[in-house]
């Protein structure tokens, strides 16, 4: 799976110069996690995300304490005052099992998408899972689909539970081809071979 195929375009985006309080607006309106944050081009200038917000934007509640509260420094007015400027970012082209790596190793649930400097979408742990969620059903019909535009129709296909058995003879070169293709379909989570007998 690449990142062109599941990522989320055009992103929720807020500008650079945009108050604090737009991008509480946007993240609670549009429920998402993380804002890229964008010059007048589109070039990704850095991050919001919910954690950046919370870091800085809450204030403890003295009614909640036995003690007195030291005072609090001024709460950001501005984006650029919080965001992170040095976002983990990735390509269109990119294979979606890296990103895989890097959401279970830490704490990020979106990453931006860009080609160059510029921003052209994001890509989250939701989308991944969304892109997982297809019937068995589904997925058969347009492997065969598929397999019947690049004119493999010899090869005998199977789903279950988005695992794809590739039933037929061949050479390692049909086959290989034959596994490209399955693995270019949308959803399908593994892909196995199997001489016909």
């Amino acid at each position: 799976m690449l990142v062109r195929e599941i990522m989320t375009a055009p992103a929720v985006r807020i500008h650079a110069e945009a108050a604090l309080d737009d991008a509480i607006t946007l993240l609670a309106s549009k429920r998402v996690t993380l804002l890229p944050v964008v010059d007048d081009d589109d070039h990704l200038m850095g991050v919001l995300s919910e954690i950046d917000v919370l870091r800085r934007a809450v204030e403890p509640d003295a009614r909640a304490r036995a003690s007195q509260l030291p005072d609090s420094p001024p709460l950001p007015r501005h984006i650029t005052e919080i965001m992170t400027t040095d976002p983990v970012t990735t390509s269109e082209g990119a294979d979606v099992a890296d990103l895989v790596d890097v959401f279970v190793d830490t704490s990020i649930k979106s990453i931006p998408v860009v080609r160059g400097e510029q921003l052209v979408g994001i890509v989250s742990r939701s989308d991944i899972i969304r892109a997982l969620w297809r019937s068995d059903e589904e997925l058969r019909d347009e492997l065969l689909s598929v397999f019947a535009d690049y004119g493999q129709q010899s090869w005998s296909l199977d789903v279950e539970h988005g695992v794809v058995t590739i039933r037929g003879t061949g050479s390692t070169r049909d086959r290989d081809v034959a596994v490209a293709i399955a693995r270019s379909v949308l959803g399908v989570r593994r892909v196995r071979t199997e001489e016909r007998g």
